[in-house]
């Protein structure tokens, strides 16, 4: 009876995955009085920290790089972004409200100067990627089995961004959560989800946003 018992309850993954999700859920609700990056970024870093310090190994082992991770995440990256300049023209043609949104995003992801916005790009990708396919999807997967689990995990990542008001922002973090996902479990890596991120983001959302092509 108590070793059963001790099996059913939570593990620290599990503790660690929600704390995770509550605390991002109120940094999002709290990104329209402070701004998307002080509120989001400055979450990200410190739950990832706190994911470093709690499991520290494992994370360490996730992260390790080597030639074909990096080169993998590279491709994936630059796939997903050629597909977002592809589909954005299409989807505004198809609805119109998107550009206005997409506008508002790119206003709020401008707050800061594009020269400290690129310096903290690394630092907030990486705690975002040891939060929600480190700690969160790799509870989710250990629970539901692979499929499952990165879907799962996707749309908690889309859903805890909703408090923003974005329809844009939640839907470019359900697609981008579920190929992320789909790196993390199909490589065992954070690695190349870390690059396809970094990447992603930077040529998207700072280098070349595609309400300027």
């Amino acid at each position: 009876m108590t070793v059963h018992a001790a099996a059913s309850e939570p593990s620290r993954g599990t503790w660690l995955a929600v704390f995770s999700i509550c605390v991002w859920l109120t940094a999002t609700m709290s990104a329209g009085q402070l701004g998307l990056w002080p509120a989001i970024g400055s979450v990200a870093v410190a739950l990832g920290l706190i994911v470093l310090g709690v499991d520290g190994a494992r994370s360490r082992l996730l992260l390790r790089p080597t030639l074909k991770l990096v080169l993998l995440g590279s491709v994936a990256g630059a796939a997903m972004a050629a597909a977002t300049y592809l589909l954005y023209p299409i989807s505004v043609r198809l609805l119109p409200f998107l550009a206005g949104d997409t506008a508002q995003l790119y206003a709020a992801f401008r707050g800061p100067s594009h020269a400290l916005a690129s310096a903290a790009l690394f630092p907030v990708i990486l705690g975002e990627e040891l939060v929600w396919r480190g700690a969160v999807q790799g509870t989710l997967v250990q629970r539901f089995g692979s499929a499952r689990g990165i879907v799962l995990a996707a749309v908690l990542y889309a859903l805890v961004h909703a408090p923003t008001g974005s329809p844009v922002l939640v839907a470019a973090a359900l697609g981008c959560g579920l190929v992320w996902g789909a790196l993390r479990t199909s490589t065992g890596s954070l690695v190349p989800t870390l690059v396809a991120h970094v990447l992603w983001d930077g040529l998207v959302l700072l280098w070349l946003p595609v309400d300027g092509m």
